[in-house]
C-alpha cells in the first residue's frame, strides 16, 4: 500500500475563495474534531443535512447512540403535533433503522416510555397478547437483526419484551450490556426462559415481580461467564403489600447446581424482600466482589421488615475484598458487617429521599409537574414510600447515637487508612471531636460529605489542613430530630434578611447560611479558601443544596479587602477570618496565636489587640517560613468561586451516587 501523504490531512475541501464557508475552510482533521464534540441529536441531524463532508463525518456519531421515547399522548411543539404528516418519532426512528443502511453504525439502543395497548381486558380474558405489543416486538427484532455492531441494548418500556426480541439479542456477537424492565401490570403474557448471551458484561433487570411476569433468568446468569456487573431491582409492591414471594434460589439455581458461582465485581440489589439462605453465598463468588449496593427504600413501619429483611446481611466466612459499599439503611448487623473486613475505599450512605422536593440537601433540579419525559419507573404514588430512607420513627435518639458511634468506630479502625470517598448520613451531625478523629485517621480522603452542628463549623479550619488530597467537600444540613438544625423552613425574618450580608452574622444554623444569597456566600468562600498551601487541591464545596466550584487564585488591594469584609462579615466557614492586621493565622492546624498573651506570643507580637504592628514586626512575620503569606505588597489573596448546578456536581461521587437508584 502506498504511503499516505501527510499534507492530505491538512488540506481543505474547498478552494480559497473570499466568500467560502468558514468551517469548511479548515483542515479535515480539525473539522472532525469539532464534529466529535457535538452531542445533541438535533445538532448532529442538522450537520448531516449541511453538506456531503459534514454528512460523512456526523452520520456515524448521529447513529452511534439512539434513544427512542414513546409517549402515551401526542406532544406539541409550537402548536404543532410531533410527527405531523407521518408517524410518531418513536415509530419513525425504528423505521429509519430498518429501512436505511445505517443500522451497522448503531452501538447503543434504548427504548423507553409508555407503549399504549388497547383492549387489554378483552385480550386478558382470552389469553392473547395485544397486536400492538406483538407488532412492536416484531419491529424491534427487525431492527436488532440489522444492528450487527450493537454493544448495548436497553428495554425500558412499560410493556413486556417477548421471546422474539430475546432470540435476536442472543445472536449479536458484540452485545456487552443489557437492561431489562418488567411491567407492573398483571395482564397475561407468555412466560419466557431468557436465552443465554455469553458475551454480556453488564446486566440490569428492574421491576422484577414474580407474581406478574416470572420470566426465568437462571439460564442467562449461568451462561454469562464474562458478567462483571449485576443489578437486580424488585418492584416495591411486594414490600408495601408484605408479599415475600421472592426465592433467591430460583435466580441462581443453575449456577448452584453446576457449582459455578458468578465472578461478578459489582452487585446491586434494590427492594429485595426475601429470606437469606446460604445458597446465595454459593451462587456468587464473594472473593471477587469489589462493589456492593444495597437499597431497601425502607419506611417508618418496621413491622414490614421484621421476619424477612432481618436475615440480611450475613457475614461470609471467606475473606472479602470489597472496595465500595453504598446503602440507604443503617442497622447494627450492617455496622458489624462493615467491621468484619478491611480495605474499603469508598463508602456512601445515601441521603436522598423518594420526594426530592423535601430534600434540603439535594441539588438535583425538580422536574416540572407537566413534564412528559418518561420516568425511570412509572409506579403510581401509592407504590412508593413517601417517607425518607432514614425515617425510622421507632428509633430513639440514644439508639441513633449508639448506632452512629458503632459505625464510626468500625470505619475508623478498619477502613480509615484506605478510605478515599466517604458520605455520611445527614441525620448524624458530627461533633468537632468526632470529625477530628475521622480526619486524623483518614489521610487519603479525596471526597468527604457529612453533617455537623453550626457551632462546630469554625473548627473545620483547623482540621482540613490534614486532608492534603481533599478535592470535594460537602457540608450537609443536619436532619436529625434531636438536632437544633432539623428540617425546618427558615423563619420569616430570615427570609426577609436573606438579601443582606448581615444574615451571615445572625445565622444560627447551617440551614440559615444556605438561605443567604450567593453573592455573599461566594465572597466568604473566596476569602476563607484563599490559602494556597491548604486548599490548593480543593475543587468544589457544597453547603446544603448549593454547590460552588473553586477556580484560580487572585489578589485584591488591602483597602478593597477590608471594605468587602465590612460589607460581608464572616460566619465561621473553614479558614474564614477578617483580613489580618497583625499576625496571619497559622495554617498548620494549630490554634491561632492570641494577641496580648505574653506567655505564648512571640516577641514580635503586639502587647494589645488594638495596637498596630510596626513595619519591622510585620516584615518579620511575613518572613516566617512556617506561615503562609496570604498577603504581600499590600494585597490579599482571594479565589475565584462560582455557583454550579447539578450538571457539574453529578460528576463527583458524593453527589452523583447520592440517589435511590442502582
Amino acid at each position: 500500500m502506498a504511503a499516505v501523504n501527510r499534507n492530505m490531512f491538512d488540506a481543505t475541501v474547498t478552494p480559497d475563495r473570499p466568500h467560502a464557508a468558514q468551517l469548511m475552510a479548515l483542515p479535515l482533521n480539525l473539522i472532525a474534531q469539532v464534529v466529535s464534540n457535538v452531542d445533541d441529536a438535533g445538532d448532529l441531524a442538522r450537520l448531516c443535512r449541511t453538506c456531503r463532508v459534514l454528512n460523512y463525518m456526523a452520520l456515524p456519531q448521529l447513529y452511534r447512540h439512539i434513544t427512542l421515547t414513546s409517549y402515551d399522548k401526542i406532544r406539541y411543539r409550537d402548536d404543532q403535533p410531533e410527527g405531523m404528516g407521518s408517524a410518531s418519532p418513536f415509530s419513525m426512528g425504528l423505521n429509519a433503522i430498518i429501512t436505511r443502511p445505517y443500522a451497522s453504525l448503531v452501538r447503543s439502543l434504548t427504548l423507553r416510555g409508555v407503549w399504549r395497548e388497547l383492549e387489554l381486558e378483552e385480550h386478558a380474558r382470552v389469553g392473547r397478547v395485544p397486536d400492538s405489543a406483538m407488532m412492536l416486538n416484531i419491529a424491534v427484532r427487525a431492527a436488532v437483526d440489522q444492528m450487527t455492531e450493537l454493544e448495548s441494548f436497553s428495554w425500558e418500556l412499560n410493556t413486556k419484551m417477548l421471546e422474539t426480541v430475546y432470540l435476536g439479542l442472543a445472536k449479536l456477537p458484540k452485545l456487552k450490556a443489557l437492561t431489562l424492565r418488567f411491567p407492573s401490570s398483571r395482564h397475561p403474557r407468555p412466560t419466557i426462559v431468557i436465552p443465554p448471551m455469553p458475551h454480556l458484561r453488564y446486566l440490569k433487570i428492574t421491576d422484577i415481580d414474580p407474581l406478574c411476569y416470572p420470566d426465568d433468568i437462571s439460564t442467562l446468569l449461568w451462561k454469562c461467564r464474562k458478567l462483571r456487573e449485576l443489578n437486580l431491582h424488585w418492584s416495591p409492591r411486594m414490600r408495601n403489600e408484605q408479599e415475600p414471594s421472592v426465592m433467591v434460589h430460583d435466580y441462581f439455581r443453575k449456577c448452584i447446581a453446576a457449582k459455578q458461582p458468578l465472578s461478578v465485581r459489582k452487585v446491586g440489589l434494590q427492594n429485595l424482600y426475601a429470606l437469606h439462605t446460604e445458597e446465595f453465598n454459593v451462587a456468587i463468588d464473594n472473593g471477587a466482589l469489589e462493589e456492593v449496593t444495597i437499597l431497601n427504600n425502607c419506611g417508618a413501619d418496621l413491622s414490614m421488615n421484621t421476619f424477612v429483611d432481618s436475615t440480611w446481611p450475613t457475614m461470609p466466612k471467606q475473606n472479602l475484598r470489597i472496595k465500595s459499599v453504598r446503602q440507604d439503611a443503617v442497622g447494627r448487623k450492617h455496622a458489624e458487617f462493615i467491621g468484619s473486613f478491611s480495605g474499603l475505599e469508598r463508602l456512601y450512605f445515601i441521603n436522598a429521599t423518594t420526594n426530592p422536593g423535601d430534600d434540603i440537601n439535594s441539588p438535583r433540579p425538580l422536574l416540572p409537574a407537566t413534564a412528559l419525559t418518561p420516568p425511570g419507573s412509572d409506579h403510581p404514588p401509592s407504590e412508593t414510600n413517601g417517607s425518607g430512607s432514614y425515617a425510622v420513627a421507632a428509633n430513639s435518639p440514644s439508639l441513633q447515637s449508639s448506632m452512629r458511634d458503632l459505625y464510626l468506630n468500625n470505619i475508623t479502625l478498619n477502613h480509615a487508612a484506605t478510605l478515599r470517598h466517604l458520605l455520611l448520613p445527614a441525620r448524624w451531625p458530627l461533633s468537632a471531636s468526632a470529625v477530628a478523629r475521622l480526619v486524623h485517621a483518614s489521610p487519603q480522603l479525596e471526597q468527604l460529605g457529612f453533617a455537623t452542628e453550626f457551632s462546630d463549623i469554625e473548627s473545620l479550619g483547623l482540621l482540613l489542613p490534614f486532608l492534603r488530597n481533599l478535592v470535594a467537600l460537602r457540608l450537609l444540613v443536619p436532619t436529625s430530630p434531636t438536632s437544633e438544625t432539623q428540617r425546618a423552613p427558615p423563619s420569616k425574618t430570615a427570609r426577609y434578611a436573606s438579601k443582606s450580608a448581615n444574615m451571615l452574622a445572625k445565622a444560627q444554623s447551617l440551614a440559615d447560611v444556605v438561605e443567604v444569597e450567593d453573592e455573599y456566600l461566594i465572597a466568604r468562600l473566596s476569602e476563607g479558601l484563599a490559602d494556597q498551601q491548604v486548599f490548593h487541591r480543593l475543587k468544589v464545596i457544597g453547603l446544603g443544596r448549593k454547590g460552588f466550584q473553586l477556580g484560580d487564585y487572585y489578589t485584591v488591594p488591602v483597602d478593597e479587602a477590608e471594605q468587602g469584609h465590612e460589607r460581608s462579615p464572616t460566619f465561621g466557614l473553614p479558614g474564614s477570618a477578617p483580613p489580618p492586621k497583625s499576625n496571619p493565622p497559622s495554617t498548620l492546624g494549630k490554634r491561632r496565636r492570641e494577641d496580648g498573651s505574653s506567655a505564648t506570643a512571640p516577641d514580635h507580637t503586639p502587647s494589645s489587640a488594638t495596637e498596630e504592628p510596626t513595619p519591622a514586626e510585620t516584615e518579620e512575620v511575613l518572613d516566617d517560613p512556617c506561615v503562609h503569606k496570604i498577603f504581600r505588597e499590600g494585597r490579599y489573596w482571594r479565589r475565584h468561586v462560582r455557583r454550579v448546578g447539578w450538571d457539574v456536581l453529578q460528576r463527583w461521587e458524593i453527589w452523583g451516587l447520592d440517589k435511590l437508584e442502582l
